[in-house]
């Protein structure tokens, strides 16, 4: 029946482009809502595992767009937000914005907390009706993306892309930003943090931005790939536990090169320990000196070499064989000597 229907209707040609006058007409900058974050008519995901301060995160976007503040340190367009807060406990967001000091002196955010539809056009329909009257609307963020769409299966590419389609259309239709929030599957790729998200690769593929925050021990790491930009290269993400907002730390490579190098400084004080109390003993050879000690024979002779140069061991030669002993060891027998 729908081919018939389809059959007795016109069909119109694709629109074109002349690729010259895209060329001759670029803006110098794509338009940004976050500063080399997010652009400002687009979608965004942010993904995370439960309880992991994705909502948190996503909050402090909301009340930093509206106060025209910088997010995570990177400049904001100011205006107003809408918040689709579709699970959890209103009390939990007013006491949020209240923290972050949210005024509504410059931007304002409306907060919808109602149960969606059980088909997301229907949904994406009335909420365009509902935002008829927000002309300054610039950022809508969805907690969580599932209960807005409403999938019978999220892992069907089939169902997932054009789901966002839909999306990005709602999104370029109102000029606005669109970030979903979304969980992470319990079983990680260590090597791609992205293939995390849960459900369909049409998710990722569908929006913009991807934002990933993952546990590492204690920490919490945050990394973006974009469509347009550079991505966010994975960064310690610390949080304030009385203001309840976040803010960039070091870079994970930073602060993984700041452990090795204190790894590396107490190995070095171990082994230079385990020379000098052997020595203080007597003096040794050097294949005395490397049964005597642990750690691997370079690093050892390395120490043992820089312990010479700074007067600490004197190096002796016996015959064939060169020995060493502590230096102040020496001293003293000289001074009781005298």
């Amino acid at each position: 029946m729908n081919e018939t229907k389809n059959e007795g209707r016109k069909i119109l040609p694709f629109t074109m482009k002349n690729g010259f006058e895209l060329a001759t007409t670029a803006p110098p900058n794509i338009p940004a809502l976050v500063s080399g974050l997010l652009i400002q008519v687009g979608t965004s995901i942010l993904s995370a595992d439960p309880k992991s301060g994705k909502s948190t995160l996503a909050r402090q976007l909301l009340v930093d767009v509206a106060e025209h503040r910088e997010f995570l340190g990177m400049p904001t367009l100011c205006g107003d937000c809408l918040y689709l807060y579709l699970e959890g406990p209103l009390g939990v967001v007013q006491q949020h914005f209240q923290k972050l000091g949210h005024t509504g002196q410059r931007g304002q955010i409306h907060v919808i907390d109602e149960s969606m539809a059980a088909h997301a056009e229907f949904s994406l329909r009335r909420l365009s009706d509902s935002i008829k009257s927000l002309p300054n609307l610039r950022l809508i963020v969805v907690d969580p993306l599932s209960k807005l769409l409403c999938l019978s299966d999220s892992t069907s590419t089939d169902e997932v892309t054009p789901a966002m389609a839909l999306l990005e259309k709602f999104a370029k239709e109102h000029s606005l930003h669109v970030m979903a929030l979304m969980h992470e599957k319990k079983r990680k790729s260590e090597q791609d943090t992205f293939h995390n998200q849960l459900g369909s690769v049409g998710f990722r593929g569908g929006s913009d931005t991807n934002i990933s925050l993952t546990k590492q021990g204690k920490q919490r790491i945050i990394s973006s790939e974009q469509r347009w930009g550079v991505g966010l290269e994975p960064r310690v993400l610390n949080f304030d536990e009385v203001r309840l907002v976040n803010s960039l730390g070091k870079t994970v490579e930073a602060v993984e090169g700041e452990n090795r190098g204190g790894r590396e400084r107490k190995t070095l004080q171990r082994i230079e320990k385990e020379i000098w109390d052997s020595l203080l003993v007597k003096s040794l050879a050097t294949n005395q000196i490397l049964d005597a000690v642990t750690g691997k024979s370079t690093t050892i002779l390395d120490v043992l070499e820089k312990m010479v140069s700074n007067g600490r061991v004197v190096a002796e030669q016996d015959g064939k064989t060169k020995r060493y002993r502590a230096a102040e060891i020496q001293n003293e027998v000289v001074q009781e000597a005298a």
